[in-house]
């Protein structure tokens, strides 16, 4: 005989804060495109915030996404293009 068990995992976004994600995703969107022209730029990253809020990073994995997906190579190449993660 066999027993399973099952685990459910749920989350909620607590903070309510539809600007911030709008936020995120038009950097996001911004490294992406990027990403797919093969130019990195650090000013847009820049203008994305710090790493406190996230943005930046989002940038930047938007960029490698992009970068990714436009056939310039795998992780590290497309990596090498940036000045490394915010």
């Amino acid at each position: 005989m066999s027993i399973g068990t099952y685990l459910a995992y749920g989350s909620s976004d607590d903070d309510d804060d539809d600007a911030n994600d709008s936020e995120n995703q038009v950097c996001y969107h911004s490294g992406f495109e990027a990403g797919q022209s093969g130019s990195y730029n650090q000013t847009q990253q820049s203008d994305c915030g710090n790493s406190e809020t996230h943005y930046a990073h989002a940038y930047y994995q938007g960029f490698i996404q992009g970068c990714i997906s436009s056939g310039e190579g795998n992780y590290f190449a497309c990596e090498n293009k940036t000045p490394g993660p915010p």
